[in-house]
């Protein structure tokens, strides 16, 4: 059974995942973009995502839930709720709050970020100091939250997915998402998820660069944690360019394997593989 710190990391890890990697030049504006994902640790299905964001002309809301399944719920009991909200201005996306709401056991954690003038700002209750200190030096103009940074992708990149670092900020953690394009695959029925057919692979590395990850990670060696993701159409924008979805993301952490696969994509209603 992976412990509880492991788990931690994989939620984090796979919400980064799933939020980075997003439908690429999509027209959002009115959209409606609903995920969920199965995350596995060491084979065991440890945990459940569920995402969904909302646009209009002026803004967005989105939101996000992780909780444990299965025997993990038994060992761990951990759960997460997270809400982003921000605005759309022209091609950009401004962040304007982010929170995160932890519960482990009967231990509850709540991160927040706040940005003003594009420079965020970060508070913790109960207050941690300590860690507030550490990821103070991270803390610099043009970072995104997870949930923001699927938006944000999907605002300003055109064509393909998987070619650009993403520099994200959680309120305890400041990181680098480096992500690269490795061909075309077909996923067949060997494939966890819903989702048969042509799919776009990347890989993706993770680097801790501000926080308490941060230090222990440089003093572990600092070598990056790289995941492989790969992406499925889900259909054509406004604009004629294919949308992509994440629908399975593979790696190792703290030598644990991990594994998530989408069980729902959708995208104003319309699903994966359908026309």
């Amino acid at each position: 059974m992976p412990n509880v710190k492991t788990m931690s990391l994989a939620s984090a890890l796979a919400m980064a995942t799933m939020a980075a990697l997003a439908p690429a030049g999509a027209q959002t504006t009115g959209s409606q973009l609903a995920l969920s994902y199965e995350v596995k640790v060491s084979s065991i299905p440890a945990m459940r995502i569920w995402y969904k964001a909302a646009l209009t002309e002026d803004g967005y809301q989105s939101t996000a839930s992780i909780k444990t399944k299965g025997v993990a719920d038994l060992f761990s009991d951990y759960r997460m709720e997270m809400a982003a909200a921000g605005a759309l201005d022209g091609d950009g996306l401004k962040p304007l709050h982010y929170r995160s709401e932890a519960q482990k056991s009967n231990k509850k954690k709540i991160l927040e970020v706040s940005w003003r003038n594009d420079n965020p700002a970060v508070s913790s209750t109960p207050e941690d100091k300590d860690d507030d200190a550490l990821v103070a030096p991270g803390l610099t103009s043009g970072l995104v939250d997870p949930l923001s940074m699927l938006l944000r992708k999907t605002a300003l990149q055109s064509g393909r997915p998987c070619s650009s670092v993403e520099r994200v900020v959680d309120g305890r953690v400041v990181y680098d998402l480096r992500f690269a394009l490795a061909g075309e695959v077909t996923l067949g029925s060997n494939s966890p998820g819903v989702y048969r057919g042509k799919a776009l692979k990347c890989s993706m590395t993770y680097t801790p660069v501000a926080g308490r990850p941060a230090v222990k990670f440089k003093k572990s060696g600092g070598v990056p944690s790289r995941f492989d993701v790969w992406f499925a159409p889900i259909g054509a924008s406004g604009a004629g360019k294919d949308l992509y979805v994440p629908v399975l993301a593979t790696g190792k952490l703290e030598g644990a394997s991990i594994v998530a696969y989408a069980r729902e994509a959708s995208i104003d209603g319309r699903k994966i593989g359908e026309d």
